[in-house]
């Protein structure tokens, strides 16, 4: 039993965190941009632990729907439900536990809060089925792991789906699709192999200018839902050494990555997350 508790507990990537913190952060962003100046810990805990169950169910069904994907690519081929260690109906059976877990958060939120939450739910378990067919999954997989978290936030402390609260969940989309083509890179041998559509196979040789794109679209939807907060020359300085770090990883990328930088640069983006988290908490009138 402590074997499969184990095995478990790499199914949902317990031990790696990079990917909770990388889906909480657009909320955070949203959530100060909504409630400027208000130290609201309640929803940020809230929306954290939202965050970890949520990403948990999303790597659960990814590893049921890509099991056997998994196989033929050497970064995932060690994965419990890929090499046999747990069976299918036990990861269903988690994944329906995490499920009803992140349900159980649900009453805290308005009924619109919730069909947003509903329908970014919906897009993490058929995002697995698009690398079957569209050629930028990347970009789908933001919605659910960029847009949905902020969209939600604003829609709950606003009240309603406000200009900003869109700019946010684009932003957070757009982010989301910026830093995982990085992650693509590192499988991209294997994809090109099994046949996986990935930007990074999309692109090819170009990846590093539409990773540019992404970033950029990001700062500015950024700069333009925060530069009415009080003290929105924090957000332009934290926005402007976002730019500068992708732009040195776009360099990168059309250089070429050695063997485990993607992972480097990919993890990176929490740091960056965490910078513009910074830059709209100091960007409000009491917190500074």
């Amino acid at each position: 039993m402590k074997r499969r508790l184990l095995d478990t507990l790499e199914l949902i990537r317990f031990d790696r965190p990079v990917g909770t913190l990388l889906l909480f952060l657009p909320s955070g962003w949203s959530i100060l941009l909504a409630r400027p100046g208000e130290t609201a810990w309640g929803w940020i805990a809230l929306f954290f632990l939202g965050s970890f169950l949520t990403r948990s169910a999303g790597c659960v069904i990814n590893d049921l729907l890509d099991r056997d994907i998994d196989k033929k690519v050497s970064r995932t081929r060690r994965r419990p439900l890929a090499d046999g260690r747990l069976s299918v109906t036990w990861a269903v059976g988690v994944f329906v536990v995490l499920t009803g877990l992140s349900a159980s958060l649900l009453p805290f939120f308005s009924k619109e809060a919730i069909l947003v939450a509903v329908a970014g739910y919906g897009t993490a378990v058929v995002y697995p089925l698009m690398k079957r067919f569209f050629p930028l999954p990347q970009l789908f997989m933001g919605i659910p792991f960029g847009a949905t978290a902020p969209l939600m936030a604003w829609v709950q402390l606003t009240g309603g789906i406000g200009p900003k609260g869109v700019l946010v969940a684009a932003a957070g989309l757009f982010w989301a699709t910026a830093y995982d083509l990085i992650y693509a890179v590192a499988d991209l041998p294997d994809d090109r192999k099994a046949g996986v559509r990935s930007g990074a196979v999309t692109f090819g040789e170009h990846l590093w200018a539409v990773f540019l794109v992404f970033s950029l679209l990001t700062a500015i939807l950024l700069w333009e839902a925060g530069q009415s907060l009080p003290r929105s020359g924090w957000l332009l300085w934290t926005i402007l050494l976002f730019l500068v770090v992708v732009l040195l990883q776009s360099l990168k990328l059309k250089k070429g990555l050695a063997e485990g930088e993607p992972m480097v640069l990919f993890r990176s983006h929490v740091v960056l997350g965490g910078l513009l988290l910074a830059g709209f908490w100091m960007s409000t009138p009491i917190l500074v």
